[in-house]
């Protein structure tokens, strides 16, 4: 019998590669979702923005495991503050409901795991835990660090252990998330319901002691907590890691996969999705537009991207740690107080101007001009379908707004406010949609 050849396998059925394998079973390609659908339970917080797409998409549909949005209180710095919001989610069940919904989709899940067994002329051949083979034309590996193995980093951040697990908690405590730094990291505490309450704590990996000594050690700094565990703790790797480059792209690594950001950035599953959706429009610039400056163009648009990714996120945690100078001393806030670099954030600008970028246009990729300002000073392309260029050309030459809308339709109303916006300055990540 002739093995059957796959568009895309997907190697990991996490948030990008279960989102990876709907885009793709939606577009009719012939593909399979590889995953041994353990995901370790353990509670995770979903962004607004990142909400907000996959209710957008329907993905949410028949989901109703979602807690909040709750409060999140961040005890950082010398001040309180409450103006962000967040769900809490359990991974095991977000990801098996993504899984399902890349299935109904059209997509085949085969419960195991693998690995890139070899790479022929336009294919790959995965070998799966189970004993079988699978081939397929590209895949999109999204194990998370399993993907690190044999690969070397160009960019690591300081060794971090994520430790977390349940904790008892007030009876009366009302749902909220909390952050709460102390001398040997911090804390992102989730309270549920009366009594339950997941911990997560971030420190250093080689630091003394069992990880549950570390918890309770953690938890003693945390008012309103007996320190009693329930359940086995869940321990992973969490420093941030840039991965290199991708040169084959018939391998594409995806989410952590290709850059695992810093957690105090606080925006892993959102760029875990957007990461998927990059790879998408890569995948489907290759296949329909074949040939050199083609790979030369997904090249270069996913190496920038996951360096953009990473450095962003690693320059938000750089900055949340350097608020805490009371705890500059401690080795944890020490060993992270420079990474990645002295850069800023974003490169101040307190002008518009243009540039050229690989942006994502009806799906595909192309290097077109983009319009960076104070507020998006890594750039925009466009002001909702109306190119940001020539909006701001327009609006520059002083073009009457009811030529605007005669040029792009009643949408071009809206463009002086959007002028307006983007010279005020960055806005908040939160406020910031999925692209």
């Amino acid at each position: 019998m002739t093995p059957v050849m796959h568009d895309l396998a997907v190697l990991g059925g996490g948030p990008a590669g279960a989102v990876s394998a709907w885009l793709a079973a939606r577009d009719g390609l012939r593909t399979v979702l590889i995953d041994p659908c353990m995901t370790v339970p353990r509670i995770e917080g979903l962004s607004p923005r990142l909400h907000l797409w996959l209710s957008r998409q329907g993905l949410l549909a028949g989901f109703d495991k979602l807690v909040g949005p709750l409060p999140r209180i961040s005890h950082w710095g010398e001040t309180i503050e409450t103006v962000n919001r967040e769900w809490l989610v359990d991974r095991a069940e977000l990801d098996a409901h993504l899984r399902q919904a890349a299935v109904a989709a059209g997509a085949r899940l085969h419960q195991a795991t693998g690995r890139v067994a070899d790479r022929g002329d336009g294919t790959v051949t995965l070998s799966l835990s189970d004993g079988a083979q699978l081939t397929a034309r590209r895949v999109f590996d999204a194990r998370g660090r399993k993907a690190h193995a044999g690969r070397g980093a160009v960019l690591r951040g300081p060794a971090t252990v994520s430790i977390c697990g349940w904790v008892e908690g007030s009876a009366d405590a009302t749902p909220s998330v909390s952050i709460l730094p102390f001398e040997h990291g911090w804390l992102w505490v989730a309270a549920i319901g009366p009594g339950r309450v997941w911990v997560q704590f971030l420190g250093d990996a080689d630091a003394p002691g069992t990880p549950t000594d570390r918890l309770l050690d953690a938890l003693c700094h945390v008012a309103g907590f007996s320190g009693r565990v329930f359940g086995d703790l869940v321990v992973r790797d969490s420093a941030p890691v840039l991965m290199p480059p991708v040169e084959d792209l018939s391998v594409l690594p995806i989410g952590d996969a290709a850059a695992a950001g810093d957690p105090l950035s606080g925006h892993g599953q959102f760029w875990a999705v957007s990461g998927a959706l990059a790879a998408t429009a890569a995948r489907k610039n290759l296949a329909t537009r074949p040939g050199a400056e083609s790979e030369a163009l997904a090249r270069r648009f996913l190496a920038e991207r996951s360096r953009e990714v990473f450095l962003r996120q690693a320059r938000v945690g750089r900055d949340f740690i350097r608020l805490m100078t009371r705890f500059r001393e401690y080795p944890f806030w020490e060993r992270r107080w420079d990474f990645p670099d002295d850069e800023p954030l974003h490169a101040a600008t307190d002008e518009f101007r243009t540039d050229r970028a690989v942006v994502v246009c009806d799906g595909v990729l192309e290097e077109r001009q983009i319009l960076r300002t104070p507020a998006s000073p890594s750039g925009v392309a466009w002001f909702g379908r109306i190119p940001a260029v020539d909006a701001w050309e327009a609006f520059r030459s002083g073009m009457p707004v009811e030529d605007m809308v005669a040029r792009w339709g009643e949408a071009a109303r809206k463009l002086p406010e959007f002028i307006e916006r983007e010279r005020a300055g960055p806005v908040p990540d939160d406020e910031e949609p999925i692209r």
